[in-house]
């Protein structure tokens, strides 16, 4: 993968923005990847490991403003972002 397609994924991994479940993040993920690069879901999956891998992007979590099921906690949204540097 060239410097340009590397920064075309974790850009459109960014955008997505945040995402209820963690399950959801990934799913979301793999489809990102598969968009920018027009490859396999496998192809996705390895691309997605090894920028994670290499701390090019990786997952956060963070409360939201809305309490999941009205109770206590807070629900927590999933998002990609790229590593401070």
């Amino acid at each position: 993968m060239s410097p340009e397609q590397e920064q075309q994924v974790c850009d459109a991994l960014v955008n997505l923005g945040a995402i209820e479940t963690e399950q959801g993040l990934h799913a979301e993920g793999v489809r990102a990847v598969q968009d920018a690069l027009h490859c396999s879901m496998d192809d996705a999956r390895a691309v997605l490991h090894e920028l994670r891998a290499r701390h090019q992007i990786q997952e956060t979590a963070s409360p939201s403003d809305q309490r999941a099921n009205h109770g206590p906690l807070p629900a927590r949204l999933f998002r990609w972002v790229r590593p401070s540097e």
